[in-house]
């Protein structure tokens, strides 16, 4: 994985890598801070009205913040002076195929190997922030290191009224995608460097026709611009052992025959404009979480285990 700090400021991880359509920008525009103090990268593509999963990494001194005490402080600004509605804790989670400072791919059998480039891409911070209503909005982050120094980044979001993704508690889309089954080589489905079978044994309408929950991640190893597609797979594989019984894991690509600028036809369905994308599906076919950019099994193991009835 190539080092954030050269590539941030193109793509990585600003508006959760958005590479399928020109024009997409991340919820919050920010203007250029100084040099030296703290940037706020949003992950997230849309912030709607009512309850969001904001999250983002954060550049100090050219490089990501690790393991800070971080907090948001929401305002609403339609008046002159803004007003403080919220404050809100963001706890960095770690992401769990990280040893060492180095990303540890796990193949279908269960091996492991861990790569020999170091990556700066170790967590995210996650806020779970509301808004009563569209429009403008103001964020402040503030973030103390491990040194005592307390420092702070101020944005402006625009909340929309609804959002253009699927919507958690509405029925996911009946989609056919292509399977295993399908093809005559995996490769032409799933761009990992070691393509994973269990992710391409079932399509989604047939599981929700078959009462089966899912576990459905949109992402594009080979060609993700966010350079998160393989960890984030990699995350989904480390609860199959657990789960795999009780749940369908769907791995969909975002680009038809590769980055031909073809979207596959899956991800048109889902309405998606960023990448990866993890959905939890319950037996009915109902949309319970979902997930945008970097994720972890400690954000996604809860509400999966909820789904399933196992807490």
């Amino acid at each position: 994985m190539a080092s954030v700090a050269r590539v941030l400021r193109a793509t990585l991880l600003v508006a959760a890598a958005v590479v399928l359509e020109v024009g997409v920008t991340a919820a919050g525009q920010l203007t250029p801070p100084p040099a030296g103090v703290l940037q706020p990268l949003i992950t997230t593509s849309e912030l709607v009205v009512g309850r969001n999963r904001l999250a983002f990494a954060l550049l100090r001194h050219g490089s990501l913040l690790a393991d800070a005490d971080v907090a948001v402080r929401v305002y609403d600004t339609r008046d002159q002076d803004a007003q403080l509605v919220a404050a809100l804790p963001a706890p960095y989670y770690k992401l769990e195929v990280i040893e060492g400072g180095r990303q540890v791919h796990i193949h279908p059998d269960g091996t492991r190997h861990v790569h020999a480039t170091p990556t700066d891409v170790q967590g995210i911070y996650v806020a779970q922030v509301s808004f009563e209503r569209p429009g403008p909005w103001g964020l402040e982050i503030l973030a103390r290191t491990a040194d005592g120094a307390l420092e702070s980044a101020r944005l402006s979001i625009n909340a929309l009224e609804v959002s253009r993704t699927p919507v958690v508690g509405t029925p996911a889309p009946r989609s056919r995608n292509v399977i295993a089954s399908d093809v005559s080589d995996l490769r032409q489905i799933d761009s990992s460097e070691l393509p994973d079978h269990r992710l391409h044994q079932t399509r989604i309408a047939d599981a929700i026709g078959q009462g089966k929950p899912q576990v459905i991640v949109f992402a594009t190893p080979k060609y993700c611009t966010s350079r998160v597609c393989g960890p984030v797979l990699d995350v989904l594989r480390t609860l199959i052992p657990t789960y795999g019984k009780r749940v369908a894991f769907v791995h969909q690509e975002i680009w038809q025959g590769g980055p031909s600028q073809i979207i596959a036809p899956t991800v048109e369905e889902w309405s998606l404009r960023s990448e990866p994308w993890i959905f939890l599906v319950d037996g009915q076919g109902v949309i319970r979480a979902k997930f945008e950019g970097l994720t972890t099994r400690r954000e996604l193991e809860p509400p999966l285990r909820r789904m399933l009835g196992l807490e």
